[in-house]
């Protein structure tokens, strides 16, 4: 049979087809995986991090070579993406363009912590903190059988996993300790104290989870009791290494105003200078204590005290305090329904409410969030609480770290679980650009978990009650005042003590908390910033929303729309929203497979 003219054309162009170059967003995305999977083949720890398995009792032990590779590797990647930007030319689309942006900045973070912060050079208990941060994180994510399609053989797996990487722990924490060139005298008292609480982990919950799921596996049990006992007399002879040398350390946190702000614009993509953020962090403590000034004006025209009588009554102490926490979760997810605030999923997963372990308290004495992991099946979160020692203490000081009554706790948990970063993160793991998928922004995170704060009061959570509006004012002090603390510490113009000075005056934090909350803003900069930034930022956004849709938006839309972009930087998310407003929000969300 012989075939027509337009057969042949019609076959040329199909075969032709089939050997068309990848696309731009084609390459990005590749790229893009090759990142993700390589690094995590050279830090397994982050594939667990991460959920990736298969790499849960690896550890690759670090060198001055091995650090060397992976610089080269990074600087390699971002000229490739130089070059998939420059092959694409002025024709490349708005979310291509902004997807490299993502990338490079993604590269430029880690290139600038380890060539220009240098953290890895200063924090002599760094590769210890991290060998127990990744076996925590095992621990929690032990698999049940019968749940996620979890069987018994995977659970046996997970123990000789955390048995295998706590075999290699000795090896891996001593070699990252010979890369620490210059340690730092407040990394190392830091890191001390974590360290200290690392046993009560480990040789507690870890020690009897493996004696009862390992009953009737003797051997891997044995196993794991030899490597536990090795990781332990090598946590306890950092701890002593560090003891004995803190004091000769020089304080070295501060990175000086041009890396600070090269890190506003370069990593975190924000339109910024370090001048521009202190401003803010200024007018927003300005505006916290104006906001407590008139609530006690409020409180005293009602006659009524801050604290449980003014804030939905006392939580309970002990054993119950999880289950309230829980009813507490129970009534945001009721409220953001009934109240038309965002579309929560029907696939969301479950928050489990638990006490934040003691290797952890040092660095977060409050609530926390640990959602779910970004490549892992489960969708389920862990809701981190610190009980405080005596509720009613907590209560007669007012204690800004320490929720003791109903609304606090309610505050509290909106930013951190309803609707603030479990169902944020929850929907940002499952977007269908890859590169979305595998963003963090701290400041899209925590802006839109502190502007949930102030939602809630506006939209009538609390009622009438007071405590919850002065927790909500005093917070905003406290998110000002830190940020003050953060663009002076790292730029070198405060010394610690100005520092904590300066914040026990502003946040009504004690001394002891304030000190303690200065020492971890030094060791994190650019990190508290993005509450304050990250809220304006979408302030802002909403304001232009606003502007633009009129009376036919709704806070529901815009919230459904701002979730569908990942956990994206406001410069990104701001324009391509602003763009996809003539697209239904369903088919913004299926982007997002939201």
């Amino acid at each position: 049979m012989t075939k027509s003219p337009l057969t042949l054309l019609l076959a040329s162009l199909l075969a032709a087809n089939a050997f068309a170059a990848p696309s731009t967003h084609e390459r990005l995305t590749t790229l893009a995986q090759e990142i993700v999977q390589t690094t995590s083949r050279e830090n397994p720890m982050q594939a667990t991090y991460l959920g990736i398995p298969g790499m849960d009792g690896d550890l690759a032990i670090p060198s001055e070579a091995t650090r060397a590779a992976h610089l080269a590797r990074l600087k390699g990647w971002a000229a490739q993406i130089d070059a998939i930007k420059s092959a694409a030319g002025p024709s490349i689309s708005l979310v291509d363009a902004d997807d490299a942006k993502l990338l490079h900045a993604q590269l430029d973070e880690e290139l600038d912590g380890l060539l220009v912060r240098q953290t890895d050079r200063k924090d002599y208990a760094g590769p210890a903190l991290a060998v127990v941060g990744a076996l925590y994180t095992q621990f929690l994510h032990l698999p049940i059988p019968g749940r996620d399609d979890a069987t018994s053989a995977d659970l046996h797996q997970a123990w000789v996993d955390i048995a295998s990487r706590m075999e290699k722990s000795p090896a891996y924490i001593e070699a990252g300790q010979k890369l620490v060139t210059h340690p730092g005298k407040l990394f190392g008292t830091a890191g001390s104290k974590q360290i200290a609480g690392a046993p009560d982990f480990i040789g507690g919950a870890l020690t009897d989870a493996a004696k009862e799921q390992l009953a009737n596996d003797p051997a891997t049990l044995q196993r794991f009791t030899a490597a536990r006992d090795a990781l332990l007399a090598t946590l306890a002879r950092s701890d002593a290494f560090i003891k004995a040398h803190v004091d000769a350390w020089p304080e070295n946190f501060a990175m000086g105003k041009a890396a600070y702000d090269q890190m506003l614009q370069r990593e975190q993509l924000l339109p910024f200078t370090s001048k521009d953020v202190e401003g803010m962090a200024r007018d927003e403590l300005a505006h916290g204590w104006a906001e407590e000034a008139w609530l006690k004006s409020l409180a005293a025209d009602r006659k009524v005290a801050f604290g449980a009588e003014s804030g939905g009554g006392m939580a309970p102490d002990g054993s119950a305090l999880i289950g309230y926490y829980r009813e507490r979760i129970a009534q945001l997810t009721k409220f953001v329904v009934d109240h038309d605030v965002v579309t929560l999923p029907q696939w969301l997963g479950a928050i489990d409410v638990v006490e934040t372990p003691k290797f952890l308290q040092p660095v977060s004495p409050g609530a926390s969030m640990d959602s779910p992991r970004l490549f892992a099946k489960s969708g389920n979160g862990y809701y981190f609480i610190t009980p405080p020692e005596s509720l009613k203490d907590a209560a007669s000081r007012l204690d800004m770290n320490e929720d003791f009554d109903r609304d606090r706790i309610l505050s509290t948990a909106a930013h951190e679980a309803m609707p603030g970063h479990f169902l944020q993160l929850s929907i940002a793991r499952r977007h269908s650009d890859y590169i979305r998928k595998i963003q963090y922004s701290g400041v899209f995170a925590e802006g839109w978990a502190f502007y949930g704060e102030e939602m809630f009061v506006r939209l009538g959570l609390y009622g009438d009650d007071l405590d919850a509006r002065l927790f909500t004012a005093r917070w905003e002090r406290v998110r000002g005042a830190r940020v003050v603390v953060d663009v002076k510490l790292a730029s070198g113009e405060w010394t610690l003590a100005q520092a904590a000075k300066f914040f026990e005056e502003q946040s009504g934090f004690t001394k002891s908390a304030s000190e303690a909350a200065v020492a971890g803003y030094a060791l994190r900069p650019g990190y508290v910033l993005a509450y304050t930034v990250g809220r304006l930022q979408l302030e802002q956004l909403l304001a232009e929303y606003q502007h633009r849709v009129g009376d036919k938006g709704s806070l529901r839309d815009f919230h459904d729309r701002l979730l569908s972009y990942g956990s994206s930087p406001f410069s990104i998310v701001g324009p391509e929203l602003l763009a996809d407003l003539d697209k239904p929000a369903s088919a913004v969300r299926a982007v997002a497979n939201y």
